[in-house]
């Protein structure tokens, strides 16, 4: 890594209030998603005011100690826009292709009698078709900026859309195969998105930031799987006893809030492709 100049420099610590404080919110944020099927006290949703609150100390906190130490988190990365852009970006992608496998496994396990080894094959092609571009991708990203991830998403939207129409019209044991093909769709196209993003996200962030920046983004990830799992799932098994059991139709309205998951985070691409300087 280059080593920094002499402006950069500044003396280094743990920031050990920093970590204390980002620590308890991320917490305050997870548990109440993480426990929502089993957690039914008030007291759950009583954690995400905590959590904002929790944020704001943090914020003022990081703020106050950057002027002479150097912070857990710098707040100069939320004024580079493509850092802006790219964070919620991932997140919000992550909610929808995470929750994406988890309905999938109830709709062929639970509801197909899918063994385990047979409903992971049936997602293979996804994990596939990412495989396959994501290294090209991510040698492209900074030429194509922006538009190689918005033609990602829109080609996850597409793949959606496809497993959607399966399901509806082959809604039994053999939706494992009808679903391969809009799947290894989904798949090529979330590989131009992961890894893309990541470049994209990044390649404004000054050196000397890019381990804490990084870092926020991978948590950034994990809230959002968090979150897309509890919000999936919810809708999934709402739907499945609105429907007296019904999983292909519980599975066509996850897939329908995974798509609007996705949707949202092909918006925030496009305004990152309209308005980065050139």
């Amino acid at each position: 890594m280059p080593a920094p100049t002499a402006a950069e420099r500044r003396p280094q610590a743990l920031d050990p209030l920093g970590v204390v404080l980002l620590g308890a919110a991320v917490l305050c944020i997870l548990v109440p998603f993480i426990e929502q099927r089993a957690w039914h006290s008030p007291l759950r949703l009583a954690l995400f005011p905590l959590a904002a609150v929790l944020l704001v100390a943090w914020v003022l906190h990081e703020r106050r100690y950057g002027r002479t130490r150097e912070p857990l988190v710098s707040l100069d990365l939320f004024r580079i826009q493509s850092y802006v852009l790219g964070a919620p970006v991932g997140l919000i992608y992550f909610a929808g292709f995470v929750g994406m496998f988890f309905i999938l496994t109830q709709y062929l396990q639970l509801g197909l009698g899918y063994p385990a080894w047979k409903s992971g094959l049936a997602a293979t092609p996804f994990a596939l078709g990412g495989a396959l571009v994501s290294s090209w991708g991510s040698r492209r990203a900074l030429r194509r900026g922006p538009k190689l991830l918005a033609f990602g998403l829109a080609m996850v939207l597409v793949g959606l859309v496809g497993v959607w129409l399966a399901v509806g019209a082959h809604p039994g044991h053999d939706a494992g195969l009808w679903t391969a093909l809009p799947l290894l769709i989904a798949g090529l196209g979330g590989g131009l998105v992961i890894s893309p993003n990541l470049t994209l996200t990044l390649s404004e962030v000054p050196v000397q930031r890019a381990g804490s920046a990084g870092a926020v983004l991978q948590t950034g990830q994990r809230i959002g799987t968090a979150a897309g799992i509890a919000i999936t799932g919810s809708v999934f098994y709402n739907q499945l006893a609105s429907s007296h059991g019904n999983f292909a139709s519980a599975f066509r309205h996850g897939i329908v809030s995974i798509a609007g998951f996705v949707a949202a985070a092909l918006v925030l691409t496009l305004v990152d492709s309209f308005t980065r300087k050139s």
